[in-house]
């Protein structure tokens, strides 16, 4: 009899239990958890996963070209100025350099080129957009539009421009020392869109409503709005003017960038004063980060999962990405303003209905104590 009551207690206690895990979505998040985890989904938000690319183009062009590619596969590399880099003998003669797989994403990639002095990469056009900084050195890049006279654009370490789309272009490096370029593209979506990579590089229609030659086109710049302009050479971005960010509670500075007519890539630059930092965030876009200037760390994580978080301390030549969708939120734990480039591409998801995004005004508890661990290891005696 009382083995009988015992096992009714003990049933009547599972379905209490039960009960209460379906009703405050305990037991649908762990079905989520196990779904994801057997299918090696990433669950991001609470019963939403995303399912990553198996078998997509960029994928399967990938798997072809890692036997000739200097592969770095990863989500941040702590120095892009010093980093080792392979030869890359496509790229041209005597050129070293990284490809840059980041955070499985599908819309961008990057790459890492180091020309000698004296040298240049090989001629090439194609219809992917392809943003670039230059790292380190000093050279020059001639761009060819079909049936018209070639133009240069000369660069040095901290200017910023793009290529205009399909324009034949070679970059070339001067003076006494190597150039290291830290290029993003859009190649992986137009390669998922398209699926045909010498499409891609050997189609030749002129895009001239985006870029046409003219002697001006260097100069050339309209204000869209207080935080946005259109432009299509920056000269050293980590002095560039930007400005105060005043519809937020954070006295950051920043300013917007459309190059080259891209409809795809856009590049911004964002200062934060010392000890202080930035809303979490996440988007839907894939965005490269790099460090320009200050010290600190990032984080990011998925909803609701906090201790799945990744911590990045950065410095000036740090670069780094945010899984797609995660929160990320960046902290300036030095006593200088620190500054970032990010170079992303928030108008593509737009226009494909894509764009989702979301800022969170008030840190969470578990970012409050984070940040003063920081803060007060800072302020420890040496």
């Amino acid at each position: 009899m009382k083995r009988t009551i015992t096992i009714l207690i003990a049933l009547v206690g599972l379905t209490l239990a039960g009960f209460i895990a379906v009703h405050t979505g305990v037991a649908h998040r762990v079905f989520f958890e196990i779904f994801a985890f057997v299918k090696g989904d990433g669950l991001i938000a609470p019963n939403v996963f995303r399912i990553p690319p198996i078998n997509s183009p960029y994928e399967r062009w990938l798997q072809r070209a890692r036997k000739e590619l200097p592969l770095y596969a990863g989500q941040r590399l702590h120095d892009v100025v010093h980093v080792d880099l392979k030869p890359w003998p496509q790229q041209g003669d005597g050129v070293n350099g990284l490809y840059l797989r980041l955070a499985n994403y599908q819309m961008v990639d990057g790459r890492l080129i180091e020309i000698p002095s004296g040298g240049n990469t090989r001629s090439e056009r194609h219809l992917y957009e392809e943003g670039i900084y230059v790292l380190s050195g000093s050279g020059y890049t001639m761009l060819q539009q079909q049936d018209q006279a070639t133009q240069r654009i000369d660069w040095r370490q901290g200017d910023l421009f793009a290529v205009p789309l399909n324009v034949r272009h070679q970059h070339f490096a001067t003076g006494d020392q190597s150039a290291r370029l830290l290029m993003v593209t859009s190649f992986p979506m137009v390669l998922n869109l398209i699926d045909n990579e010498h499409f891609i590089h050997h189609t030749d229609y002129p895009f001239t409503d985006r870029y046409d030659g003219a002697w001006n086109y260097l100069q050339r710049r309209e204000l869209l709005s207080e935080y946005e302009s259109s432009v299509n050479f920056i000269e050293n971005v980590p002095t560039t003017a930007t400005v105060p960010n005043t519809g937020s509670t954070q006295a950051k500075h920043f300013m917007h960038w459309r190059m080259a007519g891209n409809s795809m890539l856009k590049m911004h630059v964002s200062e934060i004063p010392a000890r202080t930092h930035l809303n979490a965030h996440r988007h839907s876009s894939d965005a490269l980060i790099l460090i320009l200037a200050g010290e600190g760390f990032s984080l990011a994580w998925p909803e609701s999962r906090w201790d799945d978080r990744i911590r990045v301390d950065w410095k000036a030549g740090s670069l780094f990405v945010p899984p797609i969708f995660w929160y990320h939120q960046h902290f300036n734990s030095g006593s200088t303003p620190s500054r970032h480039l990010a170079i992303n591409v928030p108008d593509l998801v737009r226009n494909l209905g894509l764009n989702f995004n979301n800022e969170l005004e008030v840190d969470s508890e578990q970012v409050k104590a984070e940040w003063k661990k920081a803060l007060e290891r800072l302020d420890e005696p040496d």
